[in-house]
C-alpha cells in the first residue's frame, strides 16, 4: 500500500491487531504504532497486548474484549488484514484534522465530479423521495444501470443527444425493502433494455441482508464502511430504503441527525454518491407548503443531505413521472419529466424497461389533461371538475385549474352547458355544441 493512501482507523487497527495475533508476524507493533490508534481501538490494543507473547492469550483476550463491546463484526477485518504490512504505510485519523485558511487559498481544489450531471456528484448524500409506487426505487435503479454501464441518462431516443451526462462507476444497491426477486427482474428488464450483457462487478446488490444495517449502532456504521471499502472502487451506494437503517431512533426525533451524521460518514470515507431511497409524508401534494417539506421524517435529514428529489407519478397517465429538484446545495438541477417504456412475458415479468425524457409536464398540462380525462368519464358541473381535477394532478393549484379550463373553452375543447343559477356542465367537445 503506498503513502498516500488514507485507511480508516479501522483498517489500520485491524492491522496493528493482525500483527498481535498471528503467528506469521515478525515482530509486535512499536510503541509509536500503539500512539496512532484513538477511542475503543487503542484501548483494545493495549488490552490485547498485556496479555503477553503468548499468541493463543491474546487471541482469547481480542474476542473477549470485541464481544464486551458488540464488535465481533471487526473480527473479518482482522482475519483479512496482512499481517506482514508496514504499519508505517498506513495512515489514521483521528477525526480530528483541521485546514488552515492560508493552506485552502493556496490549495489547488479539484472540480467537482459528477456521476450524473448536475444531479450526482461523488462524494454527496441526496434523497430521492415520492409517495408509495411513485416508481422512485425504479427511477433511481434506471439511474444506478445507466451509470453502470456509462450510458446517458433520461434522453428522449436512442440518440441521447439531449440525455443526462454520466460518468461510469460501480455501483452497490442495499435493498432493504422490495425484496430480491423483485430487485433482480426489475435489474435484468432495465440491463437488457440497454444491452448490458456480461457486465459483472459494475452493480452488487444485498437484498434483505443479515446482519441488518442499523446505524444507530456505531459498531454496524464501520462495518458497512469496511465492506463497501473491501469491495474496491465503488462509486454509488443506494440506500433502499433510508427509514430502514434507523434502527432504534424514531426518524421523526432529532436524533435523526445522527443517522445523518453517519450516512454522511460512509459517504465521505468510502468516497461515494450516496442515495437514499424515501417516503414522503401523508398528504404530500396538497397546493400549500413547500414540496421541500413533503420529505417524511424530521427536517434533519432535508438539513443532512446535498440534495433532495420529488419523485411524482401521473395519477391519469400512470407511466410518467416528474423529478423534481426541491432542495439542492449546490448548482441547479432541472426539473425532469419521463415515460417508463417496458415489455412484458406472458406471465407479466417484465422483460425490457427504461425510462425516456419527455416534455416537461408542467401544472398547466397536467391539469389540462386531467380535465380532458374526467370528462371523457362524464360531465361535471364547475365545482365538480375543479374537485376532481386536484385528485388527479396533485399538486395543482385552483388558480391554474381555472386557468386550464378556461384556455380549453377558448380553444373549444371543452364545451358548457348553462344551468340554474348560471352554473356551467362541461362535456369534451362533439357533445351538444349548439347548447352553449
Amino acid at each position: 500500500m503506498t503513502e498516500d493512501i488514507k485507511t480508516p482507523n479501522l483498517n489500520y487497527a485491524a492491522a496493528l491487531l493482525k500483527k498481535l495475533i498471528s503467528p506469521l508476524a515478525t515482530a509486535d507493533p512499536s510503541a509509536e504504532d500503539f500512539k496512532r490508534l484513538t477511542g475503543p481501538m487503542f484501548d483494545i490494543c493495549m488490552a490485547v497486548y498485556s496479555e503477553g507473547q503468548g499468541k493463543d492469550s491474546r487471541r482469547a483476550r481480542l474476542k473477549a474484549e470485541l464481544m464486551a463491546r458488540n464488535l465481533e463484526l471487526i473480527q473479518r477485518e482482522i482475519d483479512a488484514a496482512d499481517p506482514g504490512a508496514d504499519l508505517s504505510a498506513l495512515q489514521t485519523s483521528s477525526g480530528w484534522e483541521a485546514f488552515d485558511l492560508a493552506d485552502v487559498l493556496s490549495e489547488t481544489i479539484p472540480p467537482i465530479r459528477w456521476l450524473a450531471k448536475p444531479y450526482l456528484p461523488r462524494p454527496s448524500v441526496t434523497a430521492w423521495f415520492g409517495k408509495p409506487k411513485a416508481m422512485k426505487s425504479l427511477l433511481v435503479l434506471d439511474l444506478c444501470l445507466h451509470i453502470a454501464g456509462g450510458h446517458v441518462w433520461l434522453a428522449s431516443d436512442p440518440g441521447g443527444k439531449d440525455g443526462i451526462e454520466v460518468t461510469p462507476a460501480r455501483v452497490v444497491w442495499l435493498d432493504l425493502e422490495n425484496g430480491s426477486a423483485t430487485l433482480k427482474r426489475r435489474m435484468k428488464a432495465i440491463a437488457h433494455a440497454l444491452g448490458m450483457e456480461g457486465a459483472r462487478g459494475q452493480l452488487q446488490a444485498y437484498s434483505m441482508p443479515s446482519p441488518w444495517p442499523d446505524l444507530s449502532k456505531p459498531e454496524n456504521a464501520a462495518a458497512l464502511i469496511a465492506r463497501l471499502q473491501s469491495l474496491g472502487d465503488i462509486g454509488v451506494l443506494v440506500i433502499d430504503h433510508l427509514g430502514q437503517v434507523f434502527g432504534a431512533i424514531d426518524e421523526n426525533s432529532p436524533l435523526a441527525s445522527q443517522i445523518m451524521g453517519t450516512l454522511r460518514q460512509i459517504s465521505e470515507a468510502c468516497d461515494v454518491a450516496l442515495v437514499l431511497v424515501h417516503h414522503a409524508k401523508k398528504g404530500q401534494g396538497k397546493d400549500s407548503g413547500d414540496p421541500s417539506d413533503s420529505l417524511r421524517g424530521s427536517g434533519a435529514i432535508l438539513a443532512g443531505v446535498d440534495a433532495a428529489f420529488l419523485v411524482e407519478r401521473d395519477r391519469t397517465e400512470k407511466t410518467q413521472i416528474k423529478l423534481i429538484p426541491v432542495a439542492v446545495r449546490g448548482p441547479d438541477a432541472p426539473n425532469v419529466s419521463a415515460q417508463f417504456s417496458f415489455e412484458q412475458d406472458e406471465n407479466l415479468d417484465l422483460t425490457q424497461a427504461r425510462f425516456w425524457r419527455m416534455a416537461w409536464r408542467n401544472d398547466f398540462a397536467r391539469a389540462r389533461d386531467a380535465i380532458l380525462g374526467i370528462l371523457a368519464e362524464g360531465q361535471r358541473n364547475h365545482t365538480e371538475l375543479r374537485s376532481a381535477v386536484k385528485q388527479v394532478a396533485t399538486g395543482v393549484s385552483d388558480d391554474k385549474i381555472r386557468q386550464a379550463i378556461a384556455t380549453l373553452e377558448g380553444t373549444r375543447e371543452i364545451y358548457f352547458i348553462k344551468a340554474n343559477k348560471g352554473a356551467k356542465i362541461y362535456h369534451l367537445a362533439g357533445e351538444n355544441e349548439d347548447e352553449q
